[in-house]
C-alpha cells in the first residue's frame, strides 16, 4: 500500500487514528484547514450520545442532523468548489456509524448521508470528484486501509458507494 497516495494532499476532519495513519502511510501529506488546496477530504463524524427516540429534544435532533449531514454536505460542497477552481478532481470520503448504531437522530442523518453520497457521486463524477462513504463502528487498521484505497487513484471508478464495515473491535 505504500505510495498509493504519493503527491496527494489530504485534509482529515474528525478523529480516526487508523484512517490518518493509513493515509499517511500511503504517502499523502496531511494539511490542516486553511493550509492550502488538498486532493482528498475525509470527514469523520463524531459519535453522539445514544438516546431513545422519545428522549430526543428538538435542539438535540437538529444538532445531530447538523453534525451528521449538514456540515458534511457544506464541507464537501466547499471542497468540490476548490477542486473545480483549480481544474482537478478529488476524493471525498465520509466515515461514520451505521444507521442503526446510535439512535433515531443519527439514523436519520446516516440514512440521508447514504442518499447524498450516491447523488453527489453521480453529479460530481463529470468533474472528476469522487464521493464515497464508510459506515462502521470499528476503528481497526482494516478501516484505515479501506479509507486509503477509496481516496486513491486505484479506486478511480468507485463513486457513490456506501460501504458497511463490521469488524470486532
Amino acid at each position: 500500500m505504500n505510495g498509493w497516495l504519493a503527491g496527494k494532499r489530504a485534509r482529515i476532519e474528525g478523529d480516526a487514528p487508523a484512517i490518518t495513519a493509513a493515509i499517511e502511510a500511503a504517502g499523502a501529506v496531511l494539511v490542516a484547514d486553511g493550509e492550502g488546496d488538498c486532493d482528498i477530504w475525509v470527514h469523520i463524524a463524531p459519535h453522539s450520545e445514544i438516546k431513545r427516540a422519545h428522549e430526543i429534544g428538538y435542539s438535540e435532533w437538529r444538532a445531530n442532523l447538523d453534525a451528521g449531514l449538514d456540515r458534511r454536505f457544506l464541507g464537501a460542497q466547499k471542497f468540490a468548489a476548490e477542486c473545480r477552481k483549480r481544474g482537478r478532481g478529488g476524493a471525498v470520503l465520509f466515515v461514520g456509524a451505521p444507521e442503526q448504531a446510535l439512535g433515531a437522530d443519527h439514523a436519520a442523518a446516516a440514512g440521508a448521508l447514504g442518499n447524498l453520497t450516491k447523488t453527489l457521486g453521480v453529479e460530481w463524477a463529470r468533474d472528476g470528484i469522487r464521493v464515497n462513504s464508510i459506515l462502521t463502528r470499528t476503528s481497526e487498521e482494516t478501516l484505515g486501509h479501506l479509507a486509503a484505497y477509496l481516496v486513491s487513484d486505484y479506486a478511480a471508478y468507485v463513486t457513490g458507494a456506501v460501504m458497511g464495515v463490521d469488524l470486532d473491535d
